[in-house]
């Protein structure tokens, strides 16, 4: 195994019975970016790989999404299963009358909506099967914030990337989104 310093974090390489190179950042350590070598591959080789655009892009795309990441509470796992289904409960409640706003108010239409336990983000949409599923912490936070990646989730109906157009939609539609992203960002509900 090979470490060092990289673009503010750590690497780990590591040779096993791979056929590709697995790059991997775990959201218990996000300053850490694991990469799983073949036999055949040389350190140098990989560490040449990681200076690629595309994989500094990945990497900061990925830590990006593991800080804006759902916290979840420091429980026990009883603990924590009695407040998810509170949140749980509390969202049953109300996403239905959400999505139905939102869907008419950008003449949209969701596949199924589901709420999850998710480690990696608040929100999900598939653009090919119009289903959303949200993070069932979200629960813990105002319905400002609901409704935010509800509109977010949906927005995304309309343009799938995170691009000008997709936070034009945003602005137009749901001016303060800023302020419940930062919510969100914070954790604090």
């Amino acid at each position: 195994m090979k470490e060092f310093a990289w673009h503010g974090c750590t690497v780990r390489i590591t040779k096993k019975k791979v056929r590709n190179t697995n790059l991997r950042i775990r959201p218990e350590e996000p300053q850490t970016i694991h990469v799983s070598i073949p036999f055949s591959m040389t350190y140098e080789e990989a560490r040449q790989l990681l200076e690629e655009p595309k994989v500094v892009r990945w990497a900061e795309r990925y830590r990006k999404k593991l800080r804006d990441a759902p916290k979840r509470p420091n429980l026990s796992n009883e603990e924590r299963a009695g407040q998810a289904a509170q949140y749980r409960e509390r969202l049953q409640e109300m996403l239905p009358e959400l999505f139905r706003k939102w869907e008419e108010i950008l003449g949209v239409r969701c596949g199924k909506v589901t709420i999850r336990d998710t480690r990696s983000q608040w929100g999900s949409c598939s653009i090919r099967t119009k289903n959303i599923s949200i993070s069932v912490w979200l629960g813990a936070f105002s319905k400002d914030c609901v409704e935010y990646v509800v509109v977010h989730e949906l927005v995304h109906l309309l343009e799938t990337g995170h691009n000008a157009r997709f936070y034009g939609i945003l602005d137009q539609h749901y001016p303060n989104w800023r302020s419940c992203r930062e919510q969100l960002r914070r954790g604090s509900a």
